[in-house]
Parts: structure tokens; sequence; C-alpha cells
């Protein structure tokens, strides 16, 4: 998940696919990378920001692409405009802590790390 120096997080949704809820940024290693190298890479690539204290938060089994998931928690800072890659996402945007933000399900990383943020457990 990523957070901003005004407490926002940022939510995408998928360009291509049926899965129409939100999501964080993701992607995945390249050969030779670190995990901390591939979540600066990733949201470079896909939002065109910047991201520094990267820290580890859990990783989850993913059955439907037999990968595991590592969930990270970092900070975009300053007033970066989103520059969205719109091969891979059709939405790019910061939300507060008290907006109604959509995910996948209960099980998903994702609806647990959105969850962990509204509840005010990142800053």
């Amino acid at each position: 998940g990523i957070t901003n120096d005004k407490g926002q997080i940022l939510v995408t949704k998928y360009a291509h696919g049926h899965y129409q809820s939100y999501a964080l940024v993701a992607g995945f290693c390249e050969i030779g990378e670190t995990i901390e190298e591939t979540v600066k890479r990733e949201v470079k690539e896909e939002t065109g920001l910047d991201v520094t204290d990267i820290q580890y938060y859990k990783s989850q089994p993913w059955s439907f692409s037999s990968t595991l998931l590592f969930g990270f928690w970092c900070k975009a800072h300053g007033d970066s405009p989103i520059q969205m890659d719109e091969k891979e996402l059709r939405v790019a945007r910061w939300a507060n802590r008290d907006e109604e933000i959509n995910s996948l399900d209960n099980a998903s990383l994702t609806t647990e790390m959105i969850q962990y943020y509204k509840q005010g457990k990142v800053v």
C-alpha cells in the first residue's frame, strides 16, 4: 500500500480483466531483483511515483496464479502527480481514510491492507 504526506492511500483499478473493485499497486519480481526493488519499480512503472520507507507487511499464497503475494507499505512524498500507465490501470487515485473503498473479498491481502489503513494503523 502506498500512502502520502496527507495520510491518503493510493487505490487503483486494473485496465483489463473482470475484476472491477479497487486494488493496490501490484506486480511481479524480475530475475535478480529483491522484493523491495520490485516495489519501487512497479510503483514507478504503474504510477510514475517514487516511494521510500518501504516496510514489509505480510505475505499470502495466491492460488489463482500459484504465486506468493507480498504486502508492503511505502510512502510517496511531495505533490508529484500520478502518471498512470493506461496499459495496466484504468484508475489510480488517492483516497481518504473515511471513503468507501470496495475491494475483492475478505480473504484477500488487498482487502486486509485497505482495512488496516482505514482503521488508522498506517500513517
